[in-house]
């Protein structure tokens, strides 16, 4: 009995580092990007069909690019609390992007995006900007 108990163990072992593994997986790249005709749009999700995406919940994806000194497209984003997020931003500098209240960090250069993953866990409205430039790139408003 004690030879059973031990394997059960050692299977539920094996079985929670898998779980982790999958859900613990950077997002893939089957996102579509926000529309920049509207003035204050909500991002837009998608889907992904790699198995170790399946069991994962939708990734809503901001894209915004910072060109010859003034933001491209929409500075506006609204999302609700739970939604994985991804931020991408372009730019033809060379800076640190800050995602304020949720202290994130990320280079960016003009050969390399700057990208920033996290769960929109908390409700407010955060400004999201080139640090070293002190330049607003959007807001972002979490709403239950």
């Amino acid at each position: 009995m004690r030879s059973s108990a031990r394997w059960l163990v050692i299977v539920a072992s094996v079985v929670v580092v898998i779980l982790l593994f999958v859900l613990l997986q950077p997002g893939g790249s089957g996102n579509r990007r926000t529309s920049p005709s509207s003035s204050s749009p909500t991002p837009s999700t998608a889907g992904s069909s790699s198995p170790t995406e399946s069991s994962q919940p939708e990734r809503t994806v901001i894209e915004v690019t910072f060109r010859d000194g003034s933001v491209q497209g929409p500075t506006e984003f609204t999302l609700t609390p739970g939604e994985r997020v991804r931020i991408l931003v372009h730019a033809d500098v060379t800076d640190e992007v800050h995602l304020h209240g949720y202290d994130l960090h990320a280079d960016v250069t003009p050969t390399e995006p700057a990208k920033i993953d996290f769960v929109a866990d908390a409700a407010g409205v955060f400004a999201c900007e080139l640090e070293d430039a002190g330049t607003l790139l959007f807001r972002l408003e979490i709403t239950p």
